[in-house]
């Protein structure tokens, strides 16, 4: 079975949630990134899904009510669980600059 008719066959009828014009949007960003097939677009976008999905759902487990799942939430996650590490640098914790700026000063 071809790679194409696989594809065809088990998503039919699928779309992913993630708009993929966005998700082609942010490969071709990449200057290593010519061309973008539909079916590597496809999956990249799915897989993102499911990222955000699980990702929440972690996120979710450290809150008190669902409806509470807020940026802190997120930057705790990421920072207690090895395999968000990854995204430390985008879910940073927030610092009040005034505690930024005490910080440099300290570290002069």
């Amino acid at each position: 079975m071809s790679k194409n008719k696989f594809l065809n066959e088990s998503f039919h009828g699928v779309q992913p949630l993630v708009p993929m014009t966005r998700v082609r949007t942010i490969m071709k960003s990449s200057p290593e990134i010519a061309q973008i097939s539909q079916d590597v677009l496809f999956v990249v976008a799915k897989a993102t899904e499911l990222f955000i999905n699980q990702f929440s759902r972690e996120a979710i487990k450290n809150c008190s009510r669902a409806h509470e799942l807020d940026y802190q939430k997120l930057a705790d996650l990421v920072a207690k669980d090895e395999k968000f590490e990854f995204l430390s640098e985008i879910v940073p914790h927030k610092v009040k600059a005034k505690d930024a700026l005490k910080e440099i000063e300290t570290n002069k």
